[in-house]
């Protein structure tokens, strides 16, 4: 497809990111980008691709599946820029140049990876080609402040583009340390507006399966709880600790979840339930899809988890939420602010026990959720202005798309008709058919109360008849021979 294409009646957005590997967050940015997009651009493609995309199967993405962004070179970097209109990276805390730390989550070498190149199309994006084609970070993290070199990187990147957006006050003040210093959106983590991804219905179907399944309590109240393999040799503790909370009656049972099945939160989840012996702990199973993690959440009393997004979900939702950050991780911190509650944050076994004493003894805060919303809309608002003047400017047709509406609007009104037409065909059959039902129930009752009428009439004719027999001279005088008779019959038998 050329950049000069002048008869696209629609434009594509391409959103990169890590979405390949089986972790709970990675999944729900494309999710949540495409529905942003096309609510505010109908029609428009959104485009995920992935350091490997199908090339690295994973359990948890559902069936959706991003296309491989294959190994850095100049003519992969033109393809990606004429296969789009606009190009988002992120979210995530992809801002980094540490690409061997991915060789274990993508069961690949630090070779295999350094070929595939992820930080330099997440940092650098399309170089040159940005010139026409608008690179947009959606509010991504930058999870350290690099070497000299690469801090150079960072700051070429950003000052060749419009627009910038990172995900809290510490990412940007590490862009300010490499250099940055043009205007960067603060924008918090797209993650805020999962409760627009899956209905409430869908969400209640997939939480009676877990039930049914015996992966979730059916009648008790959920604490859910999760870590990955940092924290098992601090399993002891974090079993003390809600131990406490299941004495205090604060909740119910436990029930541990995988959200980071890549980064060993199978390993926790053994080790803690193995620490729980007398307690009822639930397991949900690794692998499941962003539906099955949400519903589950939604269902709980409450959340206590190192998992960047089961936080935001529990705090969405409206449920408890802890967040388990016993490496003292700067976005977990971020984020207990974000959500404005820092003693929420749990880092050892004391603030544990009061960051659980203090979530389960607070109302949802609905107000700063619709503030956190706000923005991270006014952020996709932007970049649908970005992407429609990008594909203006790239050929893309106006009044093609009015056109192309215009008839799609048509067709659908003609459908509707056609459809309205045979509903009420299907309503005819259907009324008629009812009738003749109705007729039929009222001849089968009819002939029912025939039927119990003449069994009634039969059952009081033989009553009167068997009493005159009882009431007769014989039967009256022969009842002592008849009774001796019996006695008898029944001592020779």
């Amino acid at each position: 497809m050329s950049s000069r294409d002048t008869s696209r009646p629609v434009g594509t957005v391409a959103v990169w990111g890590t979405f390949d590997l089986d972790n709970f967050g990675d999944h729900l940015f494309p999710r949540v980008t495409e529905q942003e997009i096309t609510r505010r651009l109908d029609g428009w493609r959104v485009r995920p691709f992935s350091p490997f995309g199908a090339e690295h199967p994973c359990r948890m993405d559902g069936g959706f599946i991003a296309e491989a962004l294959g190994d850095w070179s100049p003519v992969r970097v033109e393809q990606l820029a004429e296969s789009a209109d606009l190009t988002l990276i992120g979210g995530g805390e992809i801002v980094h140049f540490q690409d061997e730390l991915l060789a274990g989550a993508y069961h690949t070498t630090p070779q295999v990876l350094a070929g595939r190149a992820p930080s330099r199309f997440f940092v650098d994006g399309l170089g040159d080609y940005e010139k026409d084609h608008p690179v947009v970070w959606n509010a991504v993290g930058v999870p350290f402040v690099p070497d000299a070199e690469k801090a150079g990187m960072i700051k070429d990147a950003v000052s060749r583009r419009e627009y910038t957006a990172v995900r809290d006050e510490l990412s940007l003040e590490r862009l300010r340390a490499c250099g940055v210093e043009g205007e960067v959106a603060l924008v918090p983590d797209l993650g805020f507006l999962l409760d627009r991804l899956v209905t409430p219905e869908v969400l209640d179907e997939r939480l009676r399966y877990l039930k049914f399944m015996g992966w979730f309590p059916n009648d008790r109240p959920a604490m859910i709880v999760q870590a990955n393999r940092s924290a098992v040799h601090q399993v002891a503790g974090i079993a003390k600790v809600l131990d406490w909370a299941l004495d205090e009656g604060i909740v119910g049972d436990i029930v541990l979840m995988e959200t980071g099945p890549c980064h060993g939160d199978d390993l926790f989840a053994d080790a803690l339930q193995q620490k729980l012996p007398t307690r009822t702990v639930y397991r949900l199973p690794g692998g499941q899809p962003p539906e099955d993690i949400l519903a589950a959440i939604r269902g709980s009393a409450g959340v206590v988890a190192m998992s960047f997004h089961a936080n935001i979900a529990a705090f969405v939702y409206g449920k408890p939420w802890v967040v388990l950050d016993l490496s003292d991780q700067s976005k977990l911190r971020a984020l207990a602010e974000t959500m404005g509650h820092p003693d929420q944050r749990g880092t050892d076994e004391d603030t544990l026990a009061n960051a659980i004493r203090a979530a389960f003894g607070r109302e949802p805060d609905p107000e700063r959720l619709r503030g956190l919303q706000a923005r991270v809309d006014a952020h996709f608002d932007r970049i649908a202005e970005l992407a429609m003047r990008s594909w203006q400017e790239r050929g893309g047709d106006a009044a093609a798309r009015i056109a192309d509406l215009t008839r799609q609007n048509t067709l659908l009104r003609q459908a509707n008709q056609q459809l309205r037409k045979r509903q009420i065909a299907e309503r005819r059959v259907l009324v008629d058919r009812v009738e003749e039902t109705r007729d039929e129930l009222d001849q089968l009752s009819a002939r029912w109360n025939a039927a119990v009428d003449e069994i009634n009439n039969r059952y009081q004719h033989d009553s009167k008849e068997l009493q005159a027999l009882q009431n007769t001279k014989l039967i009256r005088w022969s009842q002592p021979l008849r009774s001796v008779y019996g006695r008898i019959r029944r001592s020779g038998s």
